[in-house]
Order: C-alpha cells, then sequence, then structure tokens
C-alpha cells in the first residue's frame, strides 16, 4: 500500500507543476521552474548538457515543459 501510495503522491505532483506552469516555457520560465540563474541555463547550454530546446528564430527559443521535467528527472541521483 505504502508504494501505492507514493506512486499516487508523485502522479499528484506532476499534475500540479503541470497545472501550474506553462506548456510552452521562455528560457528565463525554464530558470524559475529548475530555480538555476540564466547564466546556469547558458552554461549547460555550452556544455550540451540542458533540456530540448525549440528554435523558431535565432533569437526566439522555447522548451517544452514535459519535456523539461524528464530531463530534470533524469539528473536525480540517490533515488531511495
Amino acid at each position: 500500500m505504502t508504494d501505492q501510495l507514493r506512486a499516487l503522491e508523485s502522479r499528484i505532483e506532476e499534475l500540479e507543476i503541470r497545472l501550474n506552469n506553462p506548456r510552452i516555457m521562455t528560457p528565463r520560465d525554464v530558470c524559475d521552474f529548475l530555480q538555476i540563474s540564466e547564466r546556469s541555463l547558458y552554461d549547460m547550454k555550452e556544455r550540451g548538457d540542458a533540456p530540448p530546446a525549440m528554435y523558431f528564430s535565432q533569437r526566439t527559443v522555447r522548451y517544452d515543459l514535459l519535456e523539461v521535467m524528464a530531463w530534470a528527472k533524469q539528473k536525480e541521483v540517490g533515488n531511495g
């Protein structure tokens, strides 16, 4: 039962995140979501270790919330 409760809590948390954040995010939105500075995001991009981005033009970059969440999940260490 405890595992089912954890799974349910995790799903509720994910749904709350999706409800409270835009689906298509600006770089600033991503930084706020990940609680990092814009400089950190650009440093990660330079290293090739950033969430996948959508480029609509040279100056218009957007991120998909679900992709950012999946990318961040891959960064987790020490589950459990």
